[in-house]
């Protein structure tokens, strides 16, 4: 069912969300405040470095990040002026699209009623409010996801044209240069094709899939290419970005924990290293090689970094703290209001909880419903954990709580395999809180 084909009433109820959730942003645009900190400042000073007609940190050309939200920044800054003011009035109107895009994936696995209710706990869930207030990707890239999911989604591929495909590629490339991690989901429709390939194109199914497939790699290459060619010229290297390296060693080194460490940072000088090319290979060879000679640690931190992932909404509500000189970020969050580590960890649990059953309970073609999370927590299993990159998950984990409580579908129904994931699933997430209520209350 298409928004057009919904009912007067149903289309109130679907503006009226709308137009609720961006007012709540709106306000807050006016009333909430904070100073640029740790990758705020880096986008915010390359965006000004592209106001210069050049993309640059101290002085030097890099490639450090993509450009995708430098660039957003900067042509915000230059319509606007330099502030985060008109930043986060954009952004809380660009949800209000990705909000309408994930109605639509809504309506692919729930019925009118339960996609709206998907909607509104999507619009009002309130990390994803704080988000939008943040001089961070999160905006920007969950917009690209959510389009790109929903491309992915639309008739199954039953009846989708190359120029769909084509489209497809171009949002997947704008998601990537946004967030350079999303790029492992590439694989994702590829995939798709050869698994599907009789289903999808018949006795043609060979030339048909690779004719796909080059579609979506052409739309890709549109939006990725310039980028790449212009680190070629300046950086001598067709690099997406130069921190995958030293993520990656982040993750795996002696005295890696799992997510960023200031201890291991700080005693590494290649990270002075002013060629960031040589520093980035340097830092993939040192991480290859720790784990190769450590497969044992790589899993334990594989697991650690999930662990860190799926904590608690603590970089959401962190964002919008001040630290004092010496203090850790645990004491910070300490510090945060009780009622509001309560309005925003009491859904980001429940959703999660629950959400994982419902997803299991999803009917119709689940490929990509599943495909994106694990996918996602793969490259977080092997580079390196934060809570804020959850976010791109809260969509499928909020459509899986609303199809737990729709109550469409019984466990029954639900294989042993999946029934065993569900389980060791939650029981991960609760030990996880549950250390991380310790250590908060320690």
């Amino acid at each position: 069912m298409r928004i057009r084909e919904l009912t007067s009433e149903q289309k109130k109820i679907l503006y009226l969300i709308l137009l609720l959730s961006f007012a709540v942003r709106l306000i807050l645009v006016f009333v909430v405040s904070t100073s640029l900190k740790s990758d705020s400042v880096t986008y915010h000073r390359l965006a000004l470095s592209i106001l210069e007609g050049e993309y640059s940190l101290d002085g030097r050309a890099t490639a450090f990040v993509v450009c995708g939200y430098p660039a957003f920044l900067s042509g915000v800054y230059f319509v606007f002026g330099e502030g985060q003011f008109f930043v986060k009035l954009i952004q809380s109107l660009l949800e209000v699209f990705t909000c309408l895009f994930f109605f639509k994936v809504s309506m692919k696995f729930l019925d009118v009623k339960y996609s709206l209710i998907s909607l509104a706990v999507f619009a009002f869930f309130p990390s994803n409010i704080l988000f939008s207030q943040a001089i961070l990707t999160e905006s920007l890239f969950g917009f690209f996801a959510i389009v790109v999911l929903y491309l992915c989604i639309m008739n199954d591929f039953g009846k989708i044209t190359p120029g769909h495909i084509f489209i497809t590629g171009i949002f997947f490339g704008l998601a990537i240069i946004v967030r350079s991690s999303f790029s492992f989901a590439v694989i994702l429709l590829p995939l798709y094709f050869l698994v599907n390939r009789k289903k999808l194109f018949g006795d043609k199914e060979f030339s048909k899939m690779m004719k796909y497939s080059f579609c979506f790699l052409a739309g890709l290459m549109i939006i990725l290419s310039p980028w790449l060619i212009r680190n070629k010229i300046v950086m001598n290297s067709f690099t997406l970005a130069t921190q995958g390296g030293s993520t990656l060693w982040e993750g795996n080194n002696p005295l890696a924990t799992g997510t960023w460490n200031s201890e291991a940072v700080n005693s590494n000088p290649l990270f002075d290293d002013p060629d960031e090319i040589q520093r980035d290979r340097k830092f993939y060879d040192s991480a290859f090689e720790f784990i190769a000679n450590n497969p044992g640690k790589f899993f334990v931190n594989g697991f650690r970094k999930l662990g860190y992932l799926f904590s608690s909404e603590r970089m959401a509500l962190l964002y919008f703290e001040e630290s004092r000189p010496g203090e850790s970020s645990t004491e910070v969050y300490r510090r945060v209001n009780p009622l509001l580590l309560l309005l925003v960890n009491v859904p980001y649990f429940s959703v999660m909880i629950f959400g994982m059953w419902g997803l299991l309970l999803l009917g119709g073609n689940r490929f990509f419903m599943y495909g994106f999370p694990v996918i996602w927590m793969l490259t977080i299993f092997i580079f390196v954990g934060l809570a804020r990159y959850h976010y791109v998950l809260i969509p499928f984990f909020i459509i899986g709580a609303v199809n737990y409580f729709s109550g469409k579908k019984s466990f029954g129904t639900v294989s042993i395999m999946g029934k065993a994931v569900g389980i060791i699933f939650t029981l991960f997430l609760i030990s996880v809180w549950t250390a991380e209520i310790y250590l908060f209350l320690k």
